[in-house]
């Protein structure tokens, strides 16, 4: 089976070395993998700009269709929601494949001496895939991390503020959703698996680290400050897509 990959705009915008080694990581498993960088179109498919998002996500249906590819592994949750729109593609989550595929030798039990509490910050695209929140968990416990995970997590997950492209339309609203969710979590120190959650809870007032993060970097403890949240800079945030493009290049 000949396997895709998609990090998406916001994780490719945050992170670009950790997406690196992703895909390095995959090939080890999947040699034939095709990583594609394109937008899904979902900001134009909130806003209502309903032609213009058909063209933009038939344009990445065609892509994929070009590449040959059997499977998608998504890292995005938004992207994940919007291709499942079709059936044309077939796709899988990174966070579940990661977890059936197994983390790197070196990650595992790496966090054990950690003395950080972390809780999660589940997505809304995805809040009906419980196999995509217990692999998150599970592969938080692999590292080494001890998780107290929120009341309203899961499938009953608030939004982090962003959804429906709210953090556009209305920002005042999308602050107060930000701040909202941040103080509903049993602690500040908050792992996502969005990108653009992660620059919701720390806007809201929270600490967030990407799950990418504990996977690829180091060992998070208490008192220790989360990567500064550089989606917060439209020109830092295009310039890290740039990267993530030259990086998958030579990955």
């Amino acid at each position: 089976m000949r396997m895709g990959f998609m990090a998406g705009c916001s994780l490719s915008a945050y992170c670009p070395e950790y997406v690196g080694k992703t895909v390095t990581y995959l090939k080890s498993f999947y040699p034939d993998l095709s990583v594609i960088q394109q937008c899904c179109g979902k900001p134009l498919y909130y806003i209502g700009e309903q032609k213009k998002f058909e063209k933009k996500f038939n344009a990445l249906v065609d892509t994929i269709e070009d590449c040959e590819v059997d499977e998608m592994i998504m890292a995005c949750q938004g992207c994940l929601s919007m291709i499942r729109k079709t059936d044309r593609v077939k796709s899988v989550s990174l966070w579940t494949t990661l977890d059936q595929i197994g983390l790197p030798k070196e990650a595992i039990g790496k966090a054990a001496s950690s003395d950080m509490v972390f809780t999660i910050q589940d997505s809304c695209p995805t809040r009906h895939e419980t196999d995509i929140h217990q692999a998150v968990i599970h592969i938080l416990r692999e590292l080494g991390y001890t998780v107290k995970l929120a009341k309203s997590s899961g499938e009953k997950t608030l939004c982090c503020g962003l959804g429906g492209m709210c953090g556009v339309t209305n920002p005042k609203l999308a602050k107060k959703a930000m701040t909202h969710r941040v103080n509903s979590l049993p602690t500040k120190n908050i792992v996502t698996y969005c990108a653009s959650c992660r620059s919701a809870m720390m806007n809201g007032g929270g600490q967030s680290w990407h799950l990418l993060d504990l996977i690829w970097g180091p060992v998070i403890m208490q008192g220790d400050h989360c990567p500064e949240n550089v989606l917060n800079s439209t020109y830092t945030s295009w310039k890290n897509r740039y990267r993530t493009k030259r990086i998958l290049e030579h990955a």
